[in-house]
């Protein structure tokens, strides 16, 4: 649990949410270009202080709200869907790394949360790819074989192609977790040194070990 009474910590969710909905869509992203269909997205990084500032239920019901948001923007519900269940074990792998290290904040637990982060991400992410390509949505196993041939790569087989789009997929989801919880830890540390308020009650405790 966090140290903030309910309507404080409601208030987080409120707030982080409507801004991971406004970067939603602003559409403040970047493409990612080994696979063009996959991008980016900042809308994470408030998911992510979500979950610093209150812990794992905020942190979660910013994603649920984030997710819907994102389903609106797009006007459909496999990518977001996507989206969603590969944010979910991030921000579980984070919490969890933080937890071991009793929610104390150093290298050692920042590094542990992002690698837990990354692993629980990539984990999913694949299982759901496999899903997605050869069941759901077979139509992008062929768009996948066109992007990377496009990228000079020679698939000769399904396996071939199915194998190469993992491969890029977990490298995207690796980089994301490490880039949307870096933006949030220099966020919530410059917020933390100017507000005592956030620092002394955050789920994250700014003592250094």
């Amino acid at each position: 649990m966090n140290g903030y009474g309910k309507s404080v910590t409601a208030a987080y969710i409120v707030v982080f949410s409507a801004l991971a909905i406004v970067l939603t869509f602003a559409k403040v992203e970047v493409a990612y270009p080994l696979l063009p269909y996959l991008k980016f997205d900042f809308a994470e990084v408030p998911v992510v202080i979500a979950l610093m500032l209150g812990g794992l239920v905020p942190g979660l019901v910013t994603d649920v709200i984030h997710w819907v948001g994102l389903s609106l923007a797009r006007g459909w519900v496999l990518g977001p869907l996507m989206k969603f269940l590969a944010v979910i074990p991030m921000v579980v792998g984070f919490w969890l790394g933080m937890r071991i290290h009793e929610r104390r904040w150093s290298v050692k637990s920042i590094v542990t949360s992002i690698m837990f982060g990354i692993a629980f991400r990539v984990a999913v992410c694949s299982v759901l790819n496999v899903a997605v390509l050869l069941f759901i949505a077979p139509e992008f196993l062929q768009f996948s074989e066109y992007s990377l041939k496009a990228l000079g790569i020679n698939v000769a087989s399904t396996h071939d192609v199915i194998l190469w789009t993992l491969t890029l997929n977990g490298i995207f989801n690796a980089v994301h977790v490490i880039l949307s919880t870096a933006i949030a830890i220099m966020l919530f540390r410059a917020a933390a040194k100017r507000l005592s308020t956030v620092a002394k009650k955050a789920w994250i405790s700014l003592e250094v070990k």
